[in-house]
C-alpha cells in the first residue's frame, strides 16, 4: 500500500492531545491539546523613510556602534566605514531610481518628454499631432500642389530620424531598386540635396514605412519639448482638458456642431428623420462662398488660386490631427468626398447620415435713405451695401444667418441707422424673390422655416439670391 508522505510529516508535527475525564463520570472525557507558545514579534528599528546617502550613511554607523559597544572610535579610514560609504552611495542611487521611476508613472509629476507623451496618449489626446508649428514634426504626405522646394523643406524634418533609425526598416528597401537606395542614402549624407530623383527616393521609402514615420515624429516632439519645457506643461494641461471636448458624433446636435469645426463648413444644421425602419439622421451645412456640396473645388468656385491653395492646406491639416485620409486634390473633389471620409470616422457605427445642402431664399430689399447734408451720396451709399452684402462682417455673410432663422426689418434698420450720416431709413420693399410672396415692409417680418436661409447677393446674374436696391435723398453729390 502506498503511503503519502506529506501525510506523515503533517501527523508527526501535530501536537498530543490528552483525555481529561470529569470526576463524575468516567465515560465523559474532554480532548485538550497544549499549543506552544508564540514567537516573539521580530522587531523592525530600520527606518523605512530614508531616502538619500547622509540618512543610509549614519544608519549603518549607528548599527555598527549598537553591535559593537566595546569599540569606542570609528575613523573615515577604517574598511568598515569605507564600505558603509560605498553601500549608502549605491543605496541612494537605487532611492533615486524609485523616486524618478515613480514619478514617471504620473502626468503631474513626469519629466521625461516621452513619458509625459506617452502618458497623454491614455487619456486620448495625441500630443504629436497637436504640437505647435514651431516643433517642426515630420509630414509624411505634403500639402496640394507641393513644389519641389517645399517638398524638400519637409523631407529635411526626416533628415535626423534617417540617420538614426533607417538601418531599423530593412523591410522598406524592398520597394526601392539600386538607384533609389543609392539616391536615398545621398539625402542621408547631404540633406541639402534637393535633386527630384533623391527626394522621390525619400518619399517612397517614406510612404513605406508608416512605423519609421510614428517614430520620426515622436522623435521631433521629444527633441522640442526638451528644448522648450514650457511647451511640454502646455501639452500637459491640455491632456486632461482635452477629455471634456466631444469629438465623437453621437447626438444630432453633434453632428452639427463637429462639422462646423471643419475649415470648408461655416454653419450645420442636423435633424432626425423616421424612414420606417430605423431613424436616419440629415445634415444641413453652409459652406465657404456658399458654395454646394457637389460643386468642384476650383480657382472660380473658391475665389482665386490663393485661397484655394490656403483652403487645401487647411483641410490636410485638419485631417492630418483626426487620423483621417488627406484628399487626393489632384482630382475634382467636391466638399461631399472631403466631408465625408471625416464623417463616417467620427459618426456612430451602423448610423446612417445624408448630407444636404442649405435651401436658400432670396431676399429683395429696397431702402429709403435720408442722408445728412455734409455727407456724400456713394460714400454712405457703399457702406450701406457693405454692412448689408455678402462680403466680410456684412449681414447676408454666408453663416451670418442659421437655418430657419426669421429676418426682421427692424435688424435691417438698427444695422443702417448705425450708420455715419444717415439720418432716416425707409423700408419699402421686404419680400421673397417671386411674384406670388407678398411684400412685408409693414408687417416687418419673414418668416423662414426648416433649411430655408435667407440670402441676399444682389447680382444681376442671379436675381433668385436677392437683390438690394437704395434709394438715397439729401447728403452732397459726388
Amino acid at each position: 500500500m502506498a503511503v503519502n508522505a506529506d501525510a506523515n510529516v503533517s501527523q508527526s508535527t501535530l501536537p498530543d492531545a490528552t483525555l481529561i475525564f470529569s470526576d463524575g463520570c468516567g465515560d465523559c472525557a474532554q480532548r485538550e491539546v497544549s499549543l506552544p507558545e508564540p514567537l516573539p514579534r521580530v522587531g523592525d528599528d530600520f527606518d523605512w523613510l530614508l531616502r538619500d546617502y547622509d540618512g543610509f550613511r549614519l544608519f549603518m554607523l549607528e548599527e555598527l556602534a549598537a553591535r559593537f559597544p566595546e569599540r569606542l572610535r570609528w575613523t573615515p579610514a577604517d574598511m568598515e566605514v569605507v564600505l558603509v560609504e560605498a553601500l549608502a552611495v549605491v543605496l541612494d542611487q537605487l532611492s533615486d531610481m524609485l523616486d524618478r521611476t515613480q514619478a514617471e508613472a504620473f502626468l503631474e509629476t513626469a519629466r521625461r518628454p516621452d513619458s509625459v507623451r506617452r502618458l497623454l496618449s491614455m487619456v486620448g489626446y495625441d500630443a504629436v499631432a497637436m504640437a505647435d508649428t514651431a516643433a517642426k514634426i515630420p509630414e509624411a504626405i505634403g500639402f496640394a500642389a507641393e513644389s519641389q522646394q517645399q517638398k524638400h523643406l519637409r523631407l529635411v524634418d526626416f533628415h535626423s530620424a534617417l540617420q538614426q533609425f533607417m538601418a531599423d526598416y530593412p523591410q522598406s528597401y524592398e520597394a526601392l531598386n539600386a538607384t533609389q537606395q543609392s539616391n536615398l542614402q545621398a539625402f542621408v549624407d547631404d540633406s541639402r540635396l534637393d535633386d527630384v530623383a533623391v527626394l522621390n527616393a525619400v518619399q517612397l521609402f517614406i510612404d513605406n514605412a508608416p512605423e519609421f514615420v510614428t517614430r520620426a515624429r515622436q522623435l521631433a516632439l521629444i527633441r522640442y519639448w526638451g528644448a522648450y519645457p514650457h511647451a511640454m506643461n502646455e501639452a500637459r494641461g491640455a491632456g486632461p482638458r482635452a477629455i471634456h471636448t466631444q469629438k465623437r458624433m453621437v447626438t444630432v446636435n453633434d453632428y452639427a456642431q463637429r462639422l462646423e469645426t471643419h475649415p470648408l463648413v461655416l454653419q450645420g444644421h442636423a435633424f432626425e428623420r423616421w424612414s420606417g425602419s430605423w431613424a436616419t439622421l440629415y445634415s444641413a451645412l453652409i459652406m465657404i462662398n456658399s458654395i454646394k456640396l457637389d460643386t468642384p473645388l476650383n480657382e472660380g468656385a473658391v475665389g482665386g488660386a490663393a485661397l484655394l491653395q490656403q483652403l487645401q492646406n487647411e483641410v490636410d491639416e485638419f485631417n492630418q490631427q483626426r487620423d483621417v485620409a488627406v484628399p487626393n486634390w489632384a482630382e475634382a473633389v467636391t466638399p461631399r468626398m472631403v466631408l465625408r471620409p471625416y464623417l463616417d470616422a467620427y459618426r456612430m457605427a451602423a448610423q446612417e447620415v445624408f448630407l444636404v445642402d442649405a435651401n436658400p431664399v432670396g431676399i429683395n430689399l429696397s431702402l429709403s435713405i435720408r442722408i445728412a447734408d455734409n455727407y456724400f451720396q456713394s460714400e454712405v451709399k457703399r457702406a450701406v451695401m457693405a454692412v448689408l452684402g455678402n462680403g466680410l462682417g456684412g449681414f447676408f455673410e454666408a453663416g451670418n444667418l442659421r437655418f430657419g432663422e426669421d429676418l426682421h426689418g427692424s435688424d435691417i434698420i438698427e444695422i443702417v441707422m448705425a450708420l455715419d450720416g444717415v439720418k432716416v431709413v425707409c423700408l419699402n420693399r421686404f419680400k421673397r424673390v417671386g411674384k406670388r410672396y407678398a411684400n412685408k415692409a409693414d408687417a416687418g417680418q419673414i418668416q423662414l422655416d426648416g433649411l430655408e436661409v435667407a440670402v441676399c447677393d444682389s447680382n444681376p446674374a442671379k436675381p433668385a439670391r436677392g437683390m438690394l436696391r437704395v434709394v438715397l435723398h439729401g447728403g452732397r453729390r459726388a
